[in-house]
């Protein structure tokens, strides 16, 4: 083998272990860039059920639940006390969430334009905005009336948890599957 034959090779090698490293930075960062929230779970409770179960971050309530009459699913914000805990029985739901059917198509027509990577053609809901405030609802677990999110029953509802001592006077602390 020549010198020149040897040159070439040792080029090609090189080049090739290049484009290697190259390929795989490049999905590393794409693997990176679609992991912050991907993946991530939070509290439903199934209000028919009597249940709390997971489901990923981007699920927009009301969700069709995990038994009994369906559509039941909403949100839930749960604490348990001391250290956080996965054990449902160790858990308490400080309050449920859920949205207008206005705001949850509005969210949905979003998400859709996001997953198409299209712009929305829609005006941009902030969860500041007055629109936003008034068609999130809340209500206590025992509750059976919903209020906005911004009226004075709704603030009542989502800060009543943070006055809630465990067994051996521990703060609450917010809870995630």
């Amino acid at each position: 083998m020549n010198a020149q034959v040897k040159s070439f090779l040792k080029l090609a090698f090189a080049v090739a272990l290049a484009a290697a490293a190259i390929a795989l930075v490049i999905s590393r960062v794409r693997a990176f860039a679609r992991s912050g929230e991907e993946g991530a779970r939070v509290w439903f409770y199934d209000q028919s059920e009597k249940r709390l179960y997971a489901v990923p971050s981007d699920t927009i309530p009301p969700h069709p639940g995990i038994g009994g009459k369906g559509g039941d699913g909403v949100r839930a914000f749960v604490v348990a006390f001391g250290s956080p805990s996965k054990d449902p029985a160790k858990l308490r739901v400080a309050y449920l969430e859920t949205y207008s059917p206005e705001l949850k198509q509005t969210l949905d027509q979003i998400r859709v334009a996001r997953v198409a990577r299209k712009a929305y053609p829609g005006p941009m809901v902030s969860p500041d905005s007055e629109y936003f405030q008034t068609n999130t609802l809340v209500k206590l677990p025992e509750d059976q009336d919903w209020s906005p999110l911004g009226s004075p029953d709704g603030l009542a509802v989502t800060t009543q948890w943070r006055s809630w001592r465990g067994p051996t006077g521990q703060t609450p602390v917010i809870s995630v599957p």
